[in-house]
C-alpha cells in the first residue's frame, strides 16, 4: 500500500467520494466514528465476515491530536494492515524520548534497543486517512461528512438516522460501535454516564521546525503550571503542546497565543532547543481529561477508544489504545452476534480493570515530580485516585 504525502492529504481519499446511500441499507454493525479506534474495529469485523459500515462526521481534513506512534503502537498498526505492508511515506522515524521530569537533568529513553524497532512521528490526519483508504480497499462503506441525528431501538437492533451531504438517510443494524471520542454519543444516548478524574486540557501550536531542533524524538518538560511536549512532524514542522487543568490555563491566559507563548518562555530545556518562538496566531485547544464511561458496552452497542475511556496523554497510549480496543471490541461483537450472551459484558469488565491499572500507573508517574508539589496542577495529582 502506498501513502500520499501530507501536503496532498486528500489525495488518498479521492476514491471515497460520497455515494448516495441506499435508504434500505442494513448491516450487521454500524461504526459511528472513523478515527483509529473505529477503523480498527471495522477492519477486524469485515475480516471476520461481518458486514459493517463506518460513519465519519468529517472529511478527514480537520486537525486531529496524536502525533507519535510508539514502537508497540507501530507494531499493532502493521498487524492491523497485514498482509499488506505498511509503507512509511509521510512518517518520520522517532528515536526515543527525552524527559525533564522529577529532576533538573533530562533523562533519555532510546528506542534503538526496543524489540519492536523505532517509533514514528506522523500527522494524525494522514494516519486516519491511511486506515480509511485500507478499509475502502476491503469494500467497507465509509460515509464521510455524515452526522448521526437519531438512534432508535428496532427489535433486537437499531435504526440509525443520519444527515449526509446529499440529505437525510437511514441505516439499520444489529449492533453499534461507539467511536465518537469523548462525546460518547451512542453510549450517552443509551443512558451511560461518564466520570471525570481531572480537568486536563491541551493547547497546541504547530510551527516550522527550528534549525536547532534536530532531534527526531519526543521532548517532554515539566513546569510549575503543567507540562509541555514537543514532537517533530513530517515536512519540517514541530508541534508544541502545553497540558494543564482548564482553570490553570485560564488563570495564565494560556488559552490565547500571548499567554501560551509567555508560559513557553519560562521553560528551560524546550526553550533552549526551540529558541525564540515565532509568532503563533492559532492554537488548537482540546479537552483531554482522564475519564471513562461507567460501562463500556451494553445491549447491542460497544464503546472503543476515547469513547470508552480517555487516558492522560502522558501515557502516550492514545493511538495504541484505539487500535487495541477497536480490535477487542470487534471480537466481542462477533461473539455476541454469534450468540454469546456474556461477550460484551466481559469486554466492559476488562476495560474497567485496565482503567484501574492505568490510574495506578498515572499516579505513580506524576508522583515522580515533587518540585512543585504545592502548585495546583501537581497537588491535585499527588493524591491517590479513587477507582
Amino acid at each position: 500500500m502506498s501513502t500520499a504525502p501530507i501536503s496532498s492529504l486528500e489525495d488518498p481519499m479521492e476514491s471515497m467520494a460520497f455515494e448516495a446511500p441506499d435508504l434500505r441499507s442494513s448491516y450487521d454493525v454500524v461504526v459511528v466514528g472513523g478515527g483509529v479506534a473505529g477503523l480498527s474495529a471495522a477492519l477486524t469485523l469485515v475480516r471476520a465476515g461481518v458486514s459493517v459500515c463506518v460513519l465519519e462526521r468529517t472529511d478527514y481534513s480537520p486537525w486531529r491530536p496524536g502525533e507519535t506512534l510508539s514502537p508497540v503502537a507501530f507494531a499493532e498498526l502493521r498487524q492491523l494492515l497485514a498482509p499488506e505492508p505498511l509503507e512509511t511515506d509521510g512518517f518520520l522515524e522517532s528515536h526515543g524520548l527525552e524527559a525533564t521530569w522529577g529532576s533538573e537533568q533530562p533523562q533519555h529513553h532510546s528506542f534503538l534497543t526496543n524489540p519492536y524497532g523505532s517509533g514514528w512521528h506522523v500527522e494524525r490526519r494522514h494516519l486516519d486517512g491511511l486506515l480509511a483508504s485500507h478499509a475502502r480497499s476491503l469494500q467497507v462503506p465509509l460515509w464521510r461528512s455524515t452526522c448521526v441525528t437519531h438512534l432508535e431501538r428496532e427489535g433486537h437492533g437499531w435504526r440509525v438516522k443520519v444527515r449526509t451531504p446529499r440529505g437525510p438517510a437511514e441505516l439499520r443494524c444489529e449492533a453499534l460501535v461507539d467511536a465518537t471520542g469523548r462525546s460518547a454519543q451512542v453510549a450517552r444516548q443509551s443512558g451511560m454516564r461518564r466520570r471525570n478524574w481531572d480537568a486536563l486540557c491541551s493547547v497546541s501550536g504547530v510551527i516550522d521546525r527550528p534549525a536547532g531542533f534536530q532531534q527526531q524524538h519526543l521532548v517532554v518538560e515539566a513546569t510549575p503550571q503543567g507540562w509541555w511536549y514537543a514532537a517533530p512532524l513530517p515536512e519540517g514542522r514541530l508541534i508544541l503542546t502545553l497540558l494543564s487543568d482548564v482553570d490553570v490555563l485560564q488563570r495564565y491566559g494560556a488559552l490565547q497565543p500571548a499567554g501560551w507563548s509567555a508560559l513557553f518562555s519560562t521553560t528551560r530545556y524546550l526553550r533552549e532547543r526551540v529558541g525564540e518562538l515565532e509568532a503563533v496566531s492559532r492554537l488548537q485547544v482540546r479537552r483531554c481529561e482522564t475519564s471513562r464511561l461507567e460501562h463500556a458496552a451494553g445491549a447491542g452497542w460497544v464503546a472503543v477508544g476515547d469513547a470508552a475511556a480517555m487516558w492522560d496523554p502522558l501515557s502516550s497510549s492514545g493511538i495504541l489504545k484505539g487500535l487495541r480496543t477497536g480490535r477487542t471490541a470487534a471480537r466481542a461483537l462477533c461473539s455476541a452476534l454469534g450468540g454469546s450472551s456474556g461477550a460484551l459484558e466481559d469486554y466492559a469488565r476488562r476495560e474497567a480493570e485496565e482503567f484501574t491499572r492505568y490510574l495506578s500507573a498515572r499516579h505513580a508517574h506524576y508522583t515522580l515530580e515533587q518540585r512543585w508539589a504545592g502548585e495546583d496542577f501537581w497537588q491535585r495529582r499527588l493524591t491517590a485516585p479513587a477507582g
